[in-house]
């Protein structure tokens, strides 16, 4: 194989190539359809492409009356303590079901939960609470991306390879070299899958949760700017943690196909319990 070849062809290729890109093409032509959408609105209701960066940039360096770090990392907090939350309690009852432990008993309770709806979580939760820094909002993230992350943990754990155990149990394995040399390995790709599920979920349900039971966080500025009927200013406050939480994900699944190429039914599992 020559070095042209090895190359992935000349550069104008390359370039062809990379300008043809599905992803790119999408994301153009969602620019542009956003852009012809925003000549029929004011700029208050629908901004254009390059009013909505430069109300982003203000958000973003702190020159809007609310200032964006301060509500920002406030929700970062919350988001994080509900993701290390949700996953040891997706990753513990999921490998306990996966396992048979008690399938029996949380199979039922974990499909009600997980078709509760979000928003009744959030009114719940602030007539139980109130309205407080973490509680509502770490309740909320916690009790409906919980299920998700048990059910795609719990499918992993009951797809193990059952031809291995025997083997491990053949050689007198013990318990410890079953974990770390099988049960881990194995569930390591629903782990990872989880997290992203996990991210993708958690952002969003902050602010809703922000929204209805907080005096703080990027929900509750968008919520003062819902009453002040500005869609302008709650686009731009969106965009910033959109962009941030995209690429979290991407990060994550670039590490995911890196490390678990072995893997390519993982995607089937999680698009299966993601449309479930």
């Amino acid at each position: 194989m020559s070095t042209y070849d090895l190359a992935g062809g000349s550069p104008r290729q390359r370039i062809v190539t990379a300008i043809f890109n599905p992803t790119i093409l999408t994301l153009i032509g969602f620019l542009v359809i956003w852009e012809i959408a925003a000549m029929s609105f004011s700029p208050r209701d629908l901004p254009g492409l390059v009013q909505l960066a430069e109300l982003t940039f203000t958000v973003v360096s702190g020159g809007d009356r609310y200032y964006f770090p301060e509500h920002a990392w406030i929700t970062f907090q919350r988001i994080g303590i509900a993701f290390v939350i949700t996953m040891v309690i997706g990753v513990t009852v999921g490998i306990a079901m996966g396992y048979g432990v008690i399938e029996r008993y949380m199979t039922t309770p974990v499909m009600v939960v997980l078709t509760f709806p979000s928003v009744v979580w959030a009114f719940i939760a602030v007539m139980w609470f109130g309205l407080t820094t973490y509680l509502v909002m770490v309740f909320v993230i916690v009790v409906i991306v919980a299920p998700y992350v048990i059910v795609n943990v719990w499918k992993g754990a009951e797809s193990i390879d059952h031809d291995l155990l025997e083997m491990a149990d053949a050689f007198d394995a013990s318990t410890a070299m079953k974990w770390r040399h099988i049960y881990i390995p194995f569930l390591m790709p629903f782990l990872f899958s989880s997290g992203r599920l996990a991210i993708a979920l958690s952002w969003k349900l902050s602010l809703v949760a922000e929204i209805f039971g907080a005096s703080s966080g990027i929900g509750y500025v968008i919520n003062i700017y819902y009453e002040a009927v500005r869609a302008d200013m709650i686009i731009a406050w969106s965009v910033p943690i959109m962009l941030l939480m995209f690429g979290i994900e991407r990060v994550l699944k670039r590490v995911e196909n890196n490390y678990f190429e072995w893997r390519p039914e993982l995607d089937d599992v999680t698009s299966e319990v993601q449309s479930g």
